[in-house]
């Protein structure tokens, strides 16, 4: 009777799991279109376990085609893992996305590019007047289900040609970012600059509640470029070695 019923039950283990794995994508998408205000896809394609959609769009920002795919292995470390891969003439990513019982979030072995504004705007901060491009290479990410930020991250973020754009634009140059696990939680980031007009070197560190802390100073780099120390000059007046020290601190915005 044991082996029976211990049948029966893994019989309908598996036409459950058949039915999640051959349930069709759009009613998932339609699912969370509804969760996420101005989220819209043109067209889904394929199962909610492996497919794609194309003109997906959310917060200003527009994704050519997305596609997905399961990781069944993912779920004897309980999580419901897929890989993703994202094309479009702006975008470039590459990882695998997952959440767990709890809905924490992670993000492994992710690489990929995207124009600043595009993160900015994800943010919620459309109007930060900088621009340049985003190149990530993550080990691990974990995000705070909440609002979702960073709970620790561990890879390398690559800041390229920077810029501000308020009255005219002025290049900054480019910055590496590495990025650490933070002890207990939280991440930690060292920021140097590429050698570009503006000499940074800084460290970083962001808890999951959003706060925020960044010290180092800045510098121009060269004799030249006044209208950069011009820009430096609004911190005030630079120290005896020509720097200016750096101690930001605050929360970020949802």
């Amino acid at each position: 009777m044991k082996r029976i019923l211990g049948y029966g039950l893994l019989g309908v283990l598996a036409f459950l799991l058949s039915l999640v794995l051959l349930a069709p994508a759009a009613p998932v998408i339609d699912r969370i279109a509804a969760r996420l205000p101005g989220f819209s896809v043109q067209t889904v394609e394929g199962l909610a376990m492996e497919g794609s959609a194309r003109g997906i769009q959310w917060r200003g920002v527009r994704i050519d085609r997305l596609n997905w795919n399961w990781r069944a292995s993912a779920l004897w470390t309980g999580w419901l893992e897929f890989q993703l891969d994202a094309n479009d003439p702006e975008l470039k990513l590459s990882g695998k996305a997952a959440v767990n019982p709890s809905r924490r979030l992670r993000l492994r072995d992710a690489s990929g590019r995207l124009p600043l504004a595009w993160l900015n705007a994800l943010a919620g901060q459309p109007r930060l007047p900088l621009q340049g491009v985003v190149e990530f290479n993550l080990r691990e990410l974990f995000l705070n289900n909440a609002a979702g930020w960073p709970q620790t991250a561990d890879g390398v973020v690559r800041l390229l040609d920077m810029r501000i754009t308020l009255d005219r634009p002025l290049s900054l140059g480019d910055f590496t970012v590495q990025l650490t696990p933070a002890s207990p939680e939280g991440v930690q980031g060292a920021v140097k600059d590429r050698d570009g007009p503006l000499a940074l070197e800084g460290a970083l560190n962001l808890l999951p509640d959003g706060r925020y802390r960044f010290t180092g100073w800045a510098a121009v780099r060269g004799d030249g470029n006044p209208a950069l120390r011009q820009a430096l000059s609004l911190l005030g007046p630079p120290g005896g070695d020509g720097r200016w020290a750096l101690n930001f601190s605050g929360v970020l915005l949802r």
